[in-house]
């Protein structure tokens, strides 16, 4: 049996190595971003979205819970990407690392007489 070209192990591993690489990266960029939405908490009052009386403490949207919730979800995806890596594609790509094309011996046993073991000589 011949293996597709298109499916060569090797190239396999190439692609997984790449798609860890950009899931460390996408990590790297959700903390990046928490960090930013973490810097906007002081200005939360900003993003208010008043209410219909207009009155600061009757509003219909706070930006200070938009603000520390969008902090809190990219966290939990940070985390959660950390835990993809670490038990899900690092073990995929140990394992695919072992794949390998290995010689097969010839099929010798068809050019052997067969041996009749139910007679004794």
């Amino acid at each position: 049996m011949s293996v597709n070209e298109s499916f060569h192990p090797l190239e396999l591993l190439d692609e997984l190595d790449a798609v860890i690489r950009e899931q460390e990266l996408l990590q790297l960029r959700t903390i990046a971003l928490r960090a930013r939405y973490r810097a906007l908490e002081p200005y939360a009052d900003l993003f208010n979205k008043p209410g219909p009386d207009g009155k600061p403490w009757s509003c219909e949207e706070y930006g200070s819970v938009n603000v520390k919730y969008t902090a809190a979800w990219l966290g939990d995806a940070a985390r959660d990407m950390a835990r993809t890596l670490k038990y899900h594609l690092r073990p995929a790509r140990e394992l695919a690392a072992k794949i390998r094309e290995y010689p097969q011996p010839e099929c010798e046993q068809a050019d052997r007489p067969q041996v009749d073991r139910g007679r004794s000589r």
